[in-house]
């Protein structure tokens, strides 16, 4: 297992751009982080940093307290895999994932025997006398992962590796190299577009933006106590409704003639903040009731099933807002309901994009 230290890490390309400024992390022995982000956000360079296959520009990077920043990526420990697989293609199976053995003079009985064991977990123990050619990409990504996997590295590094395959496929795999990650005690840092895919395997979610490190936090966290309002509008599926222009009073917030009393803290770190403000719900956030003297009259504009649970968007006298409701009964296109909205979830978003809902975010 590998603990890894990134201190004020910067990447500045030799054009001028740069793709990571002041980058501080912890990734804790043993634990599986996932980083995510919009495409050029600075995740890949980041990854390739730590790899040593980028030299960082300045800043250090530890392992286990050593400074590894000028080592060769060869005398790091890592392995890698990557969306491309990057097998042999004139190697059987068999010869791809014992490559590293065979380069550390590994014992031939001590190969096999491992081979064998890591093909079985992957479920390739029939596919090891084949070549890539031959194989399905679910297959060739398995063979990808075992390689990897079989030298017992003290980190692993993967970049998008089940980014071009298939749903069903996703889904298999990723339970697969969460139980790799659990039994082989490694470090694990994993690089995925897909924000369910970083909910289901990861300990910690990294978010990036534009080269810089957002929040750091559970998948829960992020969605419950987002730091601000990039994180809360990139993280959620269906995404956060948000509502411009509210203007602050003394109880909450007033959006056109309505006025939405919100959570005491979060208003006395509103007043010391700037304007103008907006308010955030999440769909889930949101609950259809009947006779709420508070609630807000929505005219449903599409319905969205999405099996058990539909999409609801609707006008409001405050703006467009997506609420979820039960597909079993969900209301009809142009009809009217009434929601209530758990402003006690709520999220205060200032000029800056500061979320003042979250404690600590003011004094």
């Amino acid at each position: 297992m590998a603990h890894i230290t990134i201190n004020n890490v910067n990447k500045i390309y030799p054009d001028g751009t740069p793709a990571v400024s002041n980058l501080n992390m912890e990734i804790a022995s043993g634990e599986f982080l996932c980083i995510i982000g919009p495409s050029g956000c600075g995740k890949s360079s980041t990854l390739r940093m730590l790899a040593g296959l980028e030299e960082v520009s300045s800043g250090q990077i530890l392992i286990d307290g050593e400074d590894v920043s000028n080592t060769p990526a060869r005398d790091r420990d890592i392995a890698m895999v990557f969306e491309n697989y990057a097998l042999y293609p004139h190697l059987t199976v068999r010869e791809n994932i014992s490559m590293p053995l065979v380069a550390r003079n590994t014992p031939k009985g001590e190969t096999k025997s491992r081979v064998a064991d890591i093909a079985a977990r992957l479920s390739i123990e029939s596919q090891l006398d084949k070549k890539p050619a031959k194989l399905s990409g679910g297959q060739r990504q398995r063979v990808a992962l075992a390689r990897a996997m079989i030298r017992n590295p003290r980190m692993f590094i993967m970049d998008e590796p089940l980014g071009h395959l298939e749903a069903y496929l996703r889904i298999e795999l990723r339970r697969e190299i969460r139980a790799l990650h659990e039994s082989s005690g490694g470090t694990t840092m994993y690089i995925t577009h897909d924000q369910e895919e970083a909910a289901a395997i990861s300990d910690r979610i990294a978010i990036m933006y534009d080269g810089v490190l957002q929040q750091v936090g559970t998948f829960e966290e992020l969605i419950d106590h987002p730091v601000n309002r990039m994180v809360a509008e990139f993280v959620g599926e269906p995404p956060i409704s948000i509502v411009e222009n509210g203007i602050l009073t003394e109880t909450g917030i007033k959006l056109g003639e309505v006025e939405f009393v919100l959570p005491v803290d979060t208003v006395r770190r509103a007043k010391k903040a700037s304007g103008p403000f907006a308010l955030g719900a999440r769909p889930r956030d949101f609950q259809i009731v009947e006779n709420d003297a508070h609630g807000l009259t929505a005219k449903i504009r599409s319905v969205q099933p999405m099996g058990e649970w539909a999409i609801l968007l609707c006008d409001t006298a405050v703006g467009v807002l997506t609420v979820v409701s039960a597909t079993a009964g969900a209301p009809q296109v142009e009809s009217e309901i009434t929601i209530s909205p758990n402003f006690s979830r709520a999220h205060l978003f200032a000029a800056d994009g500061n979320n003042l809902s979250v404690e600590g975010s003011l004094n």
